[in-house]
């Protein structure tokens, strides 16, 4: 049995770095922390203007239930990844990338997804995504008895249409004891609560930023948005906060987390993953939710301190929430 599956994108992030995001802002799609898509033949000229004021710093791997899969294997849990990548070499750069995850289920063909990560001096962070093959995953590639024999299956957003109603077909027939996690990041969160539903009321455990819960709801206070959700099925809403900490919402209580000291930022792309793997490992090991709180952000921060998945957390970081 594996501890937890994930299904979601799998792209090829390639990491720019420029003097001020504003220089590409202008009449452009990017805004600071925020994540968006165009479609190929646009993507591609953006794409070369942020070569032309950018330097390419890191080329790795990603995508957000990837990046969570692979920390979690990297602790030396069982996981497992179901998705699409492209028939090319990226796609084969990709699927290496993902180390010690079971890669059985994820399909090939096609052109691979690739994510545009441009940081500026200030680490403000912007993405644009450009999907590909992964928006052509689809029910039928996913293998039921395959998900049925997992703890936890972790989902995380796509671009286009076909995955989101095939992830809400999946949740109709997954047996009630494979427990649900979901981040449903900024392209879930445009979305509203009514679009998205069926996988909320499926979830167990709901990660989201403070923006992305008060974009998802409509409210203007996280907390009132945090249990807006919890009434919908979860059993806990995690909101994270990056340096402020995180603040839990449970059907007991609500929880904030303040994190001592600041963390070196060198990447801050895919730490809301790593932060999500840290939390559900501290839940695999039956540890109480304050542990995987604090747990959850120590391996984030971690992960803050280089390019890509290079300060991922390991079997010896784990040690620090089994004592």
């Amino acid at each position: 049995m594996k501890d937890v599956v994930g299904i979601g994108a799998l792209n090829l992030d390639l990491l720019y770095e420029v003097e001020d995001l504003k220089v590409l802002q202008e009449g452009g799609p990017f805004c600071a922390g925020g994540e968006t898509s165009l479609p190929p033949m646009e993507f591609t000229k953006f794409l070369g203007r942020v070569s032309q004021v950018g330097t390419l710093r890191f080329r790795s791997a990603g995508g957000s239930a990837a990046n969570t899969v692979v920390a979690l294997a990297r602790m030396g849990f069982k996981t497992g990844f179901v998705g699409r990548v492209g028939a090319d070499e990226e796609g084969a750069f990709i699927l290496q990338e993902m180390e010690r995850a079971d890669l059985s289920q994820v399909k090939r063909g096609g052109k691979s997804g690739i994510c545009l990560a441009v940081l500026d001096r200030q680490r403000d962070r912007a993405l644009l995504v450009q999907p590909h093959v992964n928006d052509s995953l689809r029910y039928e590639d996913m293998d039921l008895p395959y998900l049925s024999s997992t703890r936890y299956l972790h989902l995380s957003s796509f671009v286009g249409e076909g995955p989101l109603e095939a992830s809400k077909q999946l949740m109709k027939s997954l047996p009630t004891g494979v427990r649900v996690s979901m981040d449903p990041g900024e392209f879930y969160a445009r979305r509203g609560l009514k679009e998205v539903l069926p996988l909320i009321q499926r979830s167990s455990i709901l990660f989201a930023t403070a923006h992305e819960i008060l974009t998802l709801t409509g409210k203007d206070d996280y907390r009132a948005g945090c249990k807006e959700i919890l009434s919908l099925g979860p059993e806990v809403v995690v909101c994270k906060m990056g340096e402020e900490g995180a603040y839990l919402s449970s059907k007991e209580r609500g929880m904030e987390f303040h994190p001592q000291g600041e963390a070196e930022v060198v990447d801050n792309t895919g730490a809301g993953d790593v932060y999500n793997a840290g939390f559900l490992a501290g839940l695999l090991l039956g540890r109480p939710l304050n542990d995987c709180l604090a747990f959850a952000h120590q391996v984030a921060a971690k992960s803050l301190g280089d390019y890509g998945r290079k300060r991922y957390p390991d079997a010896g970081d784990l040690k620090a929430i089994q004592r």
